[in-house]
């Protein structure tokens, strides 16, 4: 192979990777600027540093939904379409951040342009993670979708290490208001690098999905719409109950429908399926794991614990960046070994578990006063580093059984965000309701930890009854 191709083929795989990152990580970046920056926010809208909560849960809201309506929208003909109005809305709606914060009109205004900002933001630019998991499809070989693969995984935690920085030496120099609007650029630097890529993207999308032959079926557009209604349900539940409390009859009728539409979603898709369909079982296992670890791996409640007990600015800005640079190190590290070897994916689980439950163990002994620094920094390193490994040997086990099922491709963006607002809704719900008992604010967050550990704990039982459970027939059958 001469040269000049070769640097060409490094030149393309290059901005492949660099639209995979973006792609993967700008949505997280507008959250981890909010985590890290609550007690700013909270005095910008004249709230408690509990209820900036709120504008994380709306930007997870918005992208829980553009993730759940993705693979609807987005195929062969339509990617360029998606990518060009999610850049600009996006782009859009961080500029309206900056410009409010600038502007400080009156507190009624500010919140609804704040909260409608970032959830519109959350929405659009989430749709770059699908965008971008349908340019890794476009990988020429099976060892570059191996590294785009763990280049997409590791762009969030890339974006939570790099974050941090940016508000410490980018947004308190220039101001929070001209930080969104440098950030309302970014997503115009991903169009920019759309048409490099997505003009062979568009042109091998997957099929939404496939039948056991491999033949086209025709998406039921009446489980969409229950699908749909389901999540649309839940993000207004979340919403009553952060506003109005999980007391009140709005919020109790809410989640007495969602329950309710859940159930008919689940009974609706089973009798729906084909008798012969062959679902990835083991894949889909994975993802329930998944989706269960990211109720303790939020960190929502961390922060807000160090917040409220006023741990300095600095402590909690280096707790993230180290926590964001374990879990980076190990989601390359996992991913390697995965790729060089897939029985790793079941080994790295004997690391991965350890980690969670130690981690959310000791965060049931966090002090108070927050005075012990170090078991702040090492629990938050220890729970990165098991999220990051369960993280690739989902996402990694997934792509390898999809068998171009756009849906089971896409999978794993959806379960991640909606997990994870799944576990900051339940931490929240934990939260009020031992408020309401007559707990202190002390003990409602340690009520919260404990149920961190109850996750993590579950996790593992699934885990070790899907190892023992072919052990235990074979010496049944025996």
């Amino acid at each position: 192979m001469n040269t000049p191709l070769k640097q060409l083929i490094l030149i393309e795989t290059g901005l492949l990777a660099l639209f995979v990152l973006l792609g993967n990580g700008m949505r997280s970046v507008a959250t981890m600027t909010v985590s890290v920056s609550q007690g700013e926010f909270a005095s910008f809208l004249n709230i408690s540093v509990e209820r900036t909560d709120i504008l994380i849960e709306v930007l997870i809201g918005g992208a829980v939904m553009a993730l759940a309506i993705a693979p609807f929208v987005i195929n062969s003909h339509t990617a360029r379409k998606v990518c060009l109005a999610t850049a600009i809305l996006a782009s859009a709606s961080y500029a309206a951040v900056g410009l409010t914060m600038h502007w400080d009109p009156a507190l009624s205004v500010r919140e609804i342009i704040v909260l409608a900002s970032f959830c519109m933001g959350g929405f659009a630019i989430s749709f770059f993670a699908p965008l971008a998991q349908l340019a890794i499809s476009q990988a020429k070989t099976d060892r570059e979708k191996s590294m785009l693969t763990t280049v997409w995984t590791a762009a969030q935690p890339m974006a939570f290490l790099i974050a941090p920085q940016l508000v410490k030496y980018v947004a308190f120099d220039v101001g929070t208001g001209n930080y969104f609007l440098i950030l309302a650029v970014m997503p115009l630097l991903f169009l920019l690098i759309m048409p490099m890529v997505m003009g062979t993207a568009d042109g091998a999308a997957a099929s939404t999905t496939t039948g056991n032959s491999g033949t086209k079926q025709a998406p039921n557009w009446k489980l969409i719409g229950l699908f749909l209604s389901v999540v649309i349900i839940f993000e207004a539940w979340t919403t009553a109950n952060s506003f109005l409390g999980v007391e009140s009859l709005t919020g109790l009728g809410l989640m007495s429908v969602f329950l309710v539409l859940s159930a008919v979603l689940y009974f609706s898709v089973k009798s729906a399926l084909p008798h012969d369909t062959k679902l990835p079982s083991d894949a889909i296992f994975l993802l329930v794991v998944l989706f269960i670890l990211e109720i303790p791996t939020t960190g929502v409640y961390d922060t807000a614990y160090l917040v409220r007990h006023l741990c300095s600015s600095e402590l909690i800005d280096d707790r993230a960046t180290l926590g964001a640079a374990s879990q980076v190190i190990m989601v390359f590290a996992a991913g390697a070994l995965i790729a060089r070897n897939p029985i790793w994916r079941e080994r790295l689980w004997l690391l991965a578990i350890p980690c969670l439950i130690v981690a959310s163990v000791a965060t049931i002994f966090y002090p108070y006063p927050a005075t012990d620094a170090a078991l702040f920094y090492w629990t938050k390193m220890l729970s990165s580093i098991g999220i990051g490994i369960a993280t690739t040997i989902v996402v990694s086990a997934v792509i390898a059984s999809a068998n171009g099922n756009k849906l089971i491709t896409l999978a794993p963006a959806f379960v991640i965000m909606f997990g994870t607002e799944v576990g900051i809704e339940i931490l929240e719900i934990t939260f009020q309701i031992s408020k309401l008992a007559g707990l202190g604010v002390t003990a409602a967050y340690q009520m919260v930890f404990v149920v961190q550990v109850s996750a993590v704990l579950l996790a593992t039982t699934l885990m070790a009854w899907r190892w023992l459970a072919p052990k235990t027939q074979k010496t049944s059958a025996a």
